[in-house]
């Protein structure tokens, strides 16, 4: 009996042996853990990843962008690329150290068709710095990036705003380079008209800013709307090299006033969207008399609107000065040159010259008293 007894305890014995190794308790046939690792970078974050997988077990995380100038591109381990689901990305861990890689892609440009927030058509993709006379004066040198506002989607009381500015590169457009300047209803009506924002400008500061490439993120949130975001990439370039299209435009002027000393008369044409840094000039300014037959010609650059405005003064040589007593302001006439209502009018309209197209017939300028 002792004996048997003994057999059977070491039967007993082996069989809890090989049991406990059927089991898995730390033997060969457990499936390996790998690493799992991936690139650290300031424009995205990843969520959930363990530091570590077993062979054949299902790995789950998820990436989100951290910057408005990056979307998540492709993502793979291995080489492999991962389709993101619902719940994020997911991939079955394989029998070896895995890697995961994340490409970006870049956004350099966003504008929402469906929001009430634009760039106007007179922005070009180009800012000029500073040149080296302006820098050394203490006045503000800036470029204004007008914006359009959908005044339908964005409401007819907006008073009050907050905005907010990124820069993908601050060496080259920094932040504090860039400022929100609104324009009210009081802004074209005077003192008859109320601080309801009717539209805007970008101002950038050419003082601040470096030749280079950047892209500016701009978002716009009214009391009276949805937020509105733009984002455009800009190349800042040296003074004097910024090209624009320009049209030569020929005007008539018809002298409807009761001065006729047109050596005293004179008509300015200031660019409303004027580019700092182009050839293109911002003012322009014509003696009556100067004209051949009350007929000049216009450097207009495209896209752009142009105030006009007409003064009479009799300058006294000797003082070298007008006479105040004879200084007058003269208005001008609306016209209609051509266009549609479809495609858009070339007119002169409270005093602004508007070309949607090159005109074809002669700009008329009518004055009065």
């Amino acid at each position: 009996m002792k004996k048997f007894g003994l057999i059977l305890a070491g039967v007993l014995a082996l069989t809890a042996t090989v049991g406990l190794t059927a089991c898995g308790g730390g033997g060969s046939d457990d499936p390996a853990m790998h690493s799992i690792t991936y690139t650290e970078n300031d424009n995205y974050r990843v969520i959930d990843l363990s530091a570590q997988g077993q062979t054949g077990s299902e790995i789950l995380f998820d990436v989100v962008s951290e910057s408005v100038f990056y979307e998540i591109g492709e993502v793979s381990y291995n080489g492999t690329p991962v389709t993101k689901g619902s719940l994020g990305y997911k991939f079955t861990m394989p029998d070896t150290d895995v890697s995961i890689e994340i490409d970006l892609m870049p956004v350099t440009e966003y504008d929402d068709p469906d929001d009430y927030l634009s760039w106007d058509s007179s922005v070009i993709d180009e800012i000029s710095v500073a040149s080296e006379e302006d820098k050394g004066y203490s006045w503000d040198c800036t470029q204004k990036l007008p914006l359009s506002f959908n005044m339908t989607k964005f409401g007819s009381s907006n008073t009050q705003v907050i905005t907010e500015f990124d820069s993908s590169d601050e060496s080259v457009i920094p932040v504090d380079a860039l400022s929100f300047d609104p324009l009210l209803d009081s802004d074209i009506h005077g003192s008859s008209g109320s601080n309801v924002i009717l539209g805007g400008n970008i101002v950038v500061d050419l003082k601040k800013i470096n030749p280079g490439t950047a892209s500016i993120y701009f978002r716009f949130d009214s009391n009276n709307s949805s937020e509105a975001e733009l984002i455009r990439t800009f190349t800042v370039i040296e003074y004097g090299e910024i090209e624009v299209e320009t049209w030569d435009v020929a005007f008539s002027v018809d002298n409807n006033t009761g001065f006729d000393d047109l050596e005293n008369i004179q008509i300015t044409f200031n660019d409303n969207n004027y580019v700092y840094g182009s050839a293109a000039p911002k003012s322009q300014t014509f003696t009556l008399s100067e004209l051949t037959d009350l007929k000049g010609t216009l450097v207009f650059a495209v896209g752009h609107t142009y105030s006009i405005s007409a003064s009479y003064a009799v300058w006294i040589e000797e003082e070298g000065r007008y006479d105040p007593a004879t200084m007058a302001t003269l208005s001008i006439n609306d016209y209609v040159i051509e266009g549609s209502s479809i495609s858009g009018f070339n007119q002169i309209s409270n005093g602004e010259l508007t070309l949607i197209s090159r005109p074809t017939k002669t700009v008329e300028i009518t004055l009065n008293d």
